[in-house]
């Protein structure tokens, strides 16, 4: 497989070589810093290539210095095989190109007709990866911005023809952490999209209000990544849609302080992790949410210090296989419900100071809890 790979501090020109545009077998491409590129040649066009990653590069401004023209016509193709699209942690890529405003973006024209006369851009695109680029621009269409392209999917005609071959139609993973500019409206519109989308993470987007999103398009989301919004207080009531979400992650999230009314309604769940999300309450009287989660595999809590005791509610996941404890450092003692957990292959228990100390001092009556568990990692 036709591989490039450019790394660890590039000594040469800070200009990118353009014969790299020349290799049109290519497929792969990575590209990391730290080195002083401010952009690259075009590979919109090159026709073999399905990965390409752009990592820690402090100084890179634009992707590509050659706007397609938005003509009538225009059949060039723009990234036609691309796969994967992986952009990080490029402080200074405000744009795609070194406009920041891509030719013909007029706001007075009719979105479907634009459509109509564009190169999509990224027809085979199923994973799209952008993490601390603050970008304002995206060229789902390479004509239009990226508010503009998810505008034109609201717009469009609701024919499945039309709509498999709309942008984004075929993403199957979307990662998005640390846009500028990204609001609940601009991403509500493009996730209305996203019917094939299978993964979502959400990273410290201090514009989207979760609560406000309109979750029922994502009906076939199957793992779900909530990271660093502040502004959480509760889990969006509009989560009890996905009917095939097994995995869900909760991190960071320092506002949150409770997991009612949603999570009683998440019965399908296999794997639940919530870490560093110091708000949160699993330990209050009568906290019954785990009672129904009998597909649950794996319950990971780390770092919640409000969480003194698991109480009877853990009795009830019959099917659990893998339990991590981890930096909860008010967490005394293991309730006697641990015996319940007969399937139980796996337990990790990690930085609990009080349940340490008790462990040290009482070690005998613990011990039967959690002697019938193969693993056990104190």
């Amino acid at each position: 497989m036709p591989s490039f790979q450019v790394g660890f501090g590039w000594r040469g020109d800070a200009k990118f070589p353009s014969w790299l545009s020349v290799l049109t077998n290519l497929v792969d491409i990575k590209i990391w810093g730290p080195s002083k590129f401010k952009h690259f040649p075009s590979l919109a066009q090159l026709p073999c290539l399905q990965d390409l990653v752009i990592s820690f590069l402090d100084e890179l401004e634009y992707m590509d210095d050659n706007i397609p023209s938005g003509r009538q016509g225009n059949t060039e193709p723009f990234f036609p095989s691309l796969k994967v699209l992986s952009l990080r942690h490029c402080p200074n890529m405000k744009s795609w190109w070194r406009t920041a405003e891509a030719i013909g973006d007029d706001s007075n024209k009719d979105d479907t007709t634009v459509m109509e006369t564009s190169t999509m851009a990224f027809p085979c695109l199923s994973s799209l990866e952008i993490r601390n680029c603050p970008l304002t621009s995206m060229p789902f269409y390479p004509s239009r911005p990226l508010k503009q392209t998810m505008k034109m999917n609201m717009n469009a005609k609701t024919s499945s023809s039309s709509t498999s071959s709309l942008p984004l139609s075929k993403l199957k993973s979307f990662d998005v952490d640390n846009i500028e500019g990204l609001d609940t409206h601009t991403q509500d519109e493009c996730l209305q999209r996203l019917t094939s989308l299978k993964k979502l993470t959400i990273g410290d987007c201090k514009e989207v209000d979760l609560e406000g999103m309109q979750w029922e398009a994502l009906k076939n989301l199957s793992h779900l990544v909530i990271d660093n919004i502040p502004q959480l207080v509760s889990l969006p009531l509009g989560l009890q849609h996905l009917v095939q979400l097994k995995t869900l992650e909760i991190c960071n999230c320092s506002g949150l302080r409770s997991l009612f009314p949603v999570f009683q309604h998440l019965t399908f769940l296999e794997e639940f992790s919530v870490r560093n999300c110091k708000e949160l309450e699993l330990s209050a009287p009568n906290f019954q949410i785990f009672q129904d989660h009998t597909s649950l595999r794996s319950l990971r809590l780390q770092n919640i210090p409000k969480c003194t005791y698991l109480p009877e509610w853990l009795q009830h996941l019959t099917n659990l296989q893998q339990l991590y404890l981890l930096d909860l450092p008010n967490l005394t003692s293991l309730p006697h419900e641990m015996r319940c957990l007969t399937r139980l292959e796996s337990l990790q228990i990690e930085r609990v100071l009080r349940f340490e100390e008790r462990r040290r001092k009482h070690f005998g009556a613990d011990w039967r809890k959690i002697g019938h568990i193969p693993f056990t990692l104190l």
